[in-house]
């Protein structure tokens, strides 16, 4: 029998709820469920919970909130900033007086050979269960781009908000669906911003790796554009062998190839759908020698792949971040030192996002009066023209798709005990404009390709 996607509930500190078991038939039922998910990750005492609250209705009165995250063992620090900030809507008295109370749904990928079909089905499965929960008045999460795809059309004819925390592909926010909104910039900009960063600090010749997924080809499609067409070379583009294949037969490839050696080729530039495969290939490449630094985008500042590779071995991992670690506005430090005290561990960008996500969705909420989605969603765009949105990841507006426009994008770059905001870029992105400069060991920016110089690479 298939598994089904399930939910968790937190409820975080506020009211509570009393649970009402029916005997018999929901005994029965929870029997049955035990033996289903037996298997699993997560403990039967949570998960049989988490059932007994799916088969009553989800009936409390708390607003719901459903959160879709990533099947992994790893900690997951988004989950944690969605907790965090849904901690704190609940002790300041809900959102319109009514506490709310997230909905986890976790996910799962298959890439490879027919591993696409599949997950567009399961995610099919997946969103529609999401979208019958009793109470339910937004979702936020799915951490590929192409599950996000494929569920915010879900969501879309169903009339349910829809706030896309990771998915970067340019396709998420063409369809015009009017309850979608991307709180990351695109593919298309996150790739320039770190092909010009690249540029500007000397590395112009790359070997690019992706994988087979939509995101992967669209990511390597754009970097090798980018950097051609500002005067960079691509000197090879290859696939990653994915989960289950050796890594260590790519790298021996660059190795020990007769097109390209070592002294051909400045950096590397990687993105994968999966975050773990670009983190193998890291660790890997990095324990048999190869030290030239390592491009990527949003999925690069992630205290997963600092785990998987180690700090000393993240020393010139480069990516794109909306949120500036090293920020000292007043809401970024106080998230920071209360994620830090609660997690012991500092948050990364799927922490703020996850902690953004649910913060906007209080203040737009209050902001209205009403849990309307199509009056929510009209507020969420028309803020760019009035007053915005401020979030530990700093001002939050959309445009007419959907797409978050008029913030700040930082380049992050990795010390080997830490990453580093090292440039900062405007979006949208006018490279004729003056760029913000915000520190670093390579913050000098060149937006005008002609004033690029040869630089020793650090």
């Amino acid at each position: 029998m298939a598994r089904k996607p399930f939910a968790r509930t937190i409820r975080p500190a506020g009211k509570t709820t009393a649970l009402r078991v029916i005997g018999g038939v929901l005994a029965v039922w929870v029997v049955l469920f035990v033996v289903i998910v037996a298997s699993s990750g997560i403990s039967v005492g949570e998960r049989v919970m988490a059932y007994v609250d799916i088969m009553r209705g989800n009936a409390s009165s708390a607003l719901k909130l459903g959160l879709v995250y990533a099947d992994s063992e790893e900690v997951n620090s988004f989950t944690n900033g969605a907790r965090l900030a849904a901690a704190r809507v609940n002790a300041e008295d809900g959102i319109l007086d009514q506490d709310l109370e997230l909905l986890l749904f976790r996910e799962e990928v298959t890439y490879g050979d027919g591993g696409f079909e599949a997950t567009v089905a399961r995610t099919m499965r997946l969103a529609g269960e999401v979208a019958r929960q009793n109470g339910l008045f937004g979702v936020i999460g799915h951490e590929w781009s192409d599950t996000a795809v494929t569920a915010s059309a879900i969501y879309n004819r169903n009339d349910i908000l829809y706030l896309a925390t990771h998915a970067t592909a340019s396709s998420l926010t063409n369809h015009g669906f009017s309850l979608l909104f991307a709180l990351q910039p695109d593919n298309s900009d996150n790739t320039e911003m770190v092909a010009r960063y690249a540029l500007s600090t000397g590395l112009k010749r790359f070997l690019v790796l992706t994988d087979k997924s939509d995101y992967g080809k669209e990511a390597g499609d754009f970097f090798s554009a980018v950097a051609t067409s500002q005067g960079g070379d691509v000197v090879f583009r290859g696939y990653l062998p994915g989960h289950r294949g050796s890594m260590d037969q790519l790298i021996m490839f660059i190795l020990e190839n007769d097109v390209f050696g070592r002294g051909d080729y400045d950096a590397f530039f990687v993105a994968s759908a999966m975050s773990l495969d670009t983190a193998r290939f890291i660790r890997r490449a990095r324990e048999l020698g190869l030290d030239q630094p390592v491009l990527g985008l949003e999925y690069m500042f992630s205290n997963t792949v600092e785990a998987h590779v180690g700090k000393e071995n993240m020393k010139d991992v480069i990516g794109v971040s909306l949120f500036d670690s090293e920020s000292v506005t007043d809401l970024s430090t106080a998230f920071i030192k209360e994620y830090r005290s609660k997690y012991n561990a500092m948050p990364d960008l799927s922490a703020a996002l996850g902690y953004d996500a649910v913060m906007l969705l209080k203040e737009v909420v209050e902001r209205t009066g009403t849990l309307d989605p199509g009056r929510i969603a009209d507020a969420l765009k028309v803020a760019r023209y009035g007053v915005p949105f401020e979030g530990v990841t700093g001002k939050i507006v959309f445009d007419t798709s959907g797409l978050i426009t008029d913030t700040d994008v930082f380049v992050v770059r990795h010390d080997g005990t830490r990453f580093e905001t090292v440039a900062s870029y405007r979006k949208p992105l006018e490279w004729s404009a003056e760029h913000i400069r915000t520190g670093g060991d390579d913050s000098a920016l060149m937006p005008d390709p002609a004033a690029n110089k040869e630089h020793t690479v650090p």
